[in-house]
């Protein structure tokens, strides 16, 4: 007799349910047991309204009486968690959480970091959240009930008709089951493609785990260990119904995820050497309201001002002050928009952090106060370790207040070697870290007026292989363990892992595992914390802390640019991916990551357009810019050992750069239109194309070569080089050329699905297309000599319609004042949202106006519609004002060269008070 798939439900009095229940779950055990031990104990069955849970014991241990209650004996083997607590919640009606804990002891877990995220949610009841488990062994499986067909199923931990689940102290280990065909994200790694495990690729090994490592290609190869700076234990599953369902371990240690992909589905096994295990299962849905889910758990993204969509300029490797005024100066001569001028470590005096050069960056001050005459900004690095000096102030400072990590072995603060030398950590878990790092930050503005922070190296990175050796090892050392008594341990305990994600030393690059946060200035006070733990999380914690430096003591708005991440830092950080090369690889690699850090809340990034190592080339070069421009993220940045990349340095590249930019400056109302969304929403800035057609499979193919910047906008490169021509999939809609007007495919109503349409590709301009059904903000930046994103306050908003093959278009604009610190919170913006029929030749507008600013809000200045035939007898468009009754008529001109009808007058009507647009002859 089998126990398989028994759902308990919730009936209001489960007591009268749970005897039958027990009979069935002490049913004896079959060979299928050996891959899972765990059983549910008899008795500890607890159903409530919006949880269950129960106790699981090892099948190879007794109690030494027959009561439940009784001590367990003396195991075995002292690192086999012997008994465990299983807790399945309903933390949304989508999203199901499951809790394996140690019954006995406590274990570390992934500090609640987002409180907020319940207040988004609304528990379901637990009978109706598909869920049915077996207690011999103990396994579990999850159906949608909103779906009574054949694919109902979410996952299982049934692999082969036998589950694995194992639970060790430095290894705990559990397989599930998916009915999907394709799985993304798993950062940080740099994948040729979005998809993981692809094509010949049929079992893969990922590894997460922050670490300094410069960009590798990883293709998902035994034994792992290509991963880089992030670590998001999250992935997005497309299901076979072609839904998207998601799921995230909320687990800080180093882990393996394994993915198998077999015809019938996807099994992922995941292998963690510390914690818990904490899942959280996002039922299936469109893949945009299962991401807005996650992000609402992890936490929305923060809003970054408006010039950081703007150009950046980088370089390792400016000696001077000289050089860099050098850079500035080529930039304006060649007529290339700069809006941020970044500082790599040169700026420093002798690598140090919160410190200025004071004799090769002399005057920086003065420099950056120009800069902001300009409308230009400034961004200097800042890296994870400080000096290790007895007569540094920050080391003083930091030694006093107990603000440093700790070393296991002196129990002292922890050395390691970071660029100025001999370094020392930053422990984030102490208050007292984060009021060390506010004095360096608030000195080094004294200094030079930054308008936001790079940090970099704080995986946090070590150039030691663990603690550096100033003197010598003892044979023995002492750590503080989790009841915080000294342990007399191994010093290569780390070295005899029974497990070791990516077959790579914890000691690699890395602070010593064996160090720890301390809360109190007493290193064996109430309560510290193990690096072995807390390792993937100091990067997030150092986001936090620098985002709030802003908010706290500046009273502005944040821009935090990390290396490293955690799932969450895109709360207070934007992100880089990291050192790359200068190959045409790592170039088409970086669509990829953009799409990864969307799925992972981290909407503003990109990679170094045109290479960080090695030397690029005018061609590939050009080809980045051009792409590049288009990051939400664009800075071109590279190190000192490689030659010097400035966009100004060949002819096409200043023409590919300048170009590109200025295209992107003509819609960065409508990129911070979307990254507005996204912050109050959650979602994703950048997406394939295959998100907005999920059933298309031609839209899939064309998942690594093209994407769309929300929903309206599909942005296509030249990623291949001696190219002069790029081919894109469109599928059956409306498309147009956004810069020309011109239509690139037109709606076929026989059609079922679209068709490649090959475009010319220069170095003057990127083709950015509009899809029917949309409605853009725009401003013409591309026929002017604006410099700046600043310039864009003086040029008028224009509205672009790009009618639907049904004849309509909607789309919406979003203004506040670009600076204060949260506009959403305080609720201090103004939206319009547009709807357009062709049939009726209206627009109809829609305003929520909470702006608080003293900024005037944008006039109705142009309205251009495309694929205009129908309506190209139309002279007038009748903007009506809500507030007055009055009717403006606006003169119409129709082009028949690109079927454009464009509507022009400069007026007093402000777009939040228009009430309706119609289009006529005659407006009387």
């Amino acid at each position: 007799m089998s126990q398989r798939n028994i759902k308990i439900p919730w009936n209001g009095n489960y007591m009268n349910l749970k005897d039958k229940i027990l009979t069935l779950l002490l049913l004896c055990c079959f060979a299928l047991c050996e891959s899972n031990p765990y059983r549910v104990v008899p008795g500890t069955i607890r159903l409530e309204k919006h949880t269950w849970s129960m106790v699981l014991r090892h099948s190879k241990f007794s109690p030494k009486g027959s009561s439940d209650n009784d001590t367990l004996d003396t195991a075995p083997d002292k690192s086999i968690i012997w008994e465990a607590f299983a807790v399945f919640e309903s933390l949304d009606k989508r999203v199901m959480r499951f809790k394996l804990s140690d019954n006995k002891s406590e274990r570390w877990e992934v500090p609640i970091y987002n409180p907020e995220s319940r207040s988004f949610f609304t528990p379901g009841l637990m009978e109706d959240m598909g869920l049915s488990f077996e207690g011999e062994p103990f396994e579990f499986t999850i159906k949608d009930p909103s779906i009574t067909l054949f694919d109902q199923l979410i996952l299982t931990n049934v692999i082969n008709q036998a589950s694995t689940l194992n639970f060790t102290d430095k290894l705990i280990e559990i397989a599930l089951w998916f009915p999907a065909d394709q799985i993304f994200g798993l950062g940080e790694r740099n994948t040729p493609s979005f998809e993981l495990c692809e094509g010949s690729y049929r079992k893969c090994i990922y590894t997460s785990f922050n670490r300094d490592i410069a960009v590798h290609v990883d293709h998902g190869k035994f034994p792992g260990g290509n991963n880089s700076y992030g670590h998001h234990p999250f992935y997005l599953l497309r299901m076979k119904d072609k839904q998207f369902a998601a799921v995230l371990l909320l687990n800080s240690n180093a882990q393996d995820t394994i993915i198998e992909r077999k015809e019938e589905g996807i099994e992922v096994r995941h292998k963690t050497i510390g914690g818990i295990l904490d899942f959280y299962f996002f039922y299936p849905g469109s893949v945009d309201e299962v991401i807005k889910r996650y992000h609402s758990f992890i936490g929305r993204p923060y809003l970054p001002p408006l010039w950081a969509l703007g150009f950046h300029q980088c370089r390792w490797g400016w000696k001077n002050l000289n050089e860099v005024k050098d850079v500035v100066k080529m930039f304006e001569y060649k007529d290339i928009p700069l809006d941020v001028v970044w500082s790599d470590i040169d700026y420093m005096q002798d690598f140090r952090d919160f410190t200025v050069d004071k004799k090769n960056y002399e005057g920086l001050g003065l420099f950056v106060d120009e800069l902001h005459k300009k409308g230009m900004h400034w961004v200097p690095i800042i890296d994870a370790g400080l000096k290790f000096d007895s007569e540094d102030k920050y080391f003083k400072e930091g030694e006093t207040t107990n603000a440093f990590i700790k070393s296991a072995k002196t129990k002292k603060t922890l050395i390691g070697m970071v660029w100025p030398g001999y370094a020392v950590y930053p422990a984030w878990m102490s208050n007292n870290a984060s009021e060390l790092w506010r004095m360096g930050l608030g000195d080094l503005y004294k200094q030079a007026k930054f308008d936001g922070i790079w940090i970099d190296m704080n995986e946090a990175s070590n150039f030691c292989h663990g603690e550096c050796e100033i003197v010598p090892n003892e044979v023995v050392e002492t750590i503080i363990t989790d009841d915080g008594k000294p342990d007399v341990h191994d010093p290569k305990e780390f070295d005899k892992l029974p497990y070791l994600p990516g077959n790579r030393s914890l000691l690699t690059k890395a602070v010593s595992p064996t160090g720890y946060h301390v809360v109190s200035k007493d290193p064996y006070g109430d309560k510290f914390y193990k690096e072995y733990n807390l390792h993937s999380l100091w990067a997030f914690h150092q986001a936090n802390s620098t985002a709030r430096f802003f908010t706290e003591v500046q009273k502005r708005r944040p821009f935090v640019v990390t290396r490293a991440s955690f799932a969450g830092t895109g709360r207070f950080a934007s992100k880089w991916l990291g050192d790359n090369h200068s190959t045409w690889a790592d170039m088409r690699h970086s669509i990829a990551g953009m799409y990864n850090f969307q799925l992972f809340g981290i909407p503003l990034v990109g990679s170094d357009i045109c290479g960080f190592y090695n030397n690029t080339d005018e061609e590939m070069c050009a080809r980045w810019m051009q792409l590049g421009a288009f990051y939400p993220f664009s800075r071109n940045h590279n190190a000192n050992k490689s030659k010097s990349q400035e966009p100004y340095r060949w002819d096409n590249v200043a023409l590919a750069g300048r170009n590109a930019i200025r295209q992107k400056y003509s819609i960065i109302r409508y990129y911070y239109t979307k990254l507005f969304e996204v912050s109050l929403n959650g979602g994703m800035l950048i997406k394939p194309l295959f998100f907005e057609y999920p059933k298309d499979e031609n839209a899939y193919a064309f998942r690594n070569k093209n994407f769309m910047i929300g929903s309206a906008l599909l942005v296509v490169p030249v990623l291949e080089e001696k190219v002069h021509e790029v081919v894109a999939y469109l599928p059956n809609e409306n498309w147009f050329n956004l810069f020309t007007g011109r239509a690139v495919l037109r709606h076929d109503p026989q059609a079922t699905q679209g068709q490649n349409v090959s475009m010319f590709a220069g170095y003057s301009y990127v083709n950015v297309l509009i899809r029917g059904g949309s409605i853009v903000p725009y401003q013409e930046a591309t026929n002017g000599r604006v410099r700046r994103v600043a310039t864009l306050d003086y040029l008028q908003l224009e509205v672009v319609v790009a009618p639907g093959g049904n004849g309509e278009a909607s789309g919406n604009f979003i203004f506040d004042d670009q600076s204060a610190i949260d506009p959403i919170a305080t609720e201090d913006f103004a939206e319009v949202t547009w709807k357009f029929s062709m049939e009726k030749k209206e627009l109809a507008v829609f305003a929520k106006n909470a702006y608080k600013g003293d900024q005037e809000f944008e006039k109705f200045y142009r309205l251009t519609i495309l694929g205009a035939g129908p309506m190209a007898g139309v002279k007038y468009a009748c903007v009506g004002d809500k507030n007055s009754g009055k009717v403006t008529a606006v003169p119409g001109n129709y082009y028949p060269a690109t079927r454009t009808l464009s509507f022009y007058k400069h007026t007093n009507i402000h777009w939040a008070d228009v009430s309706i647009v119609e289009f006529r002859n005659s407006c009387e």
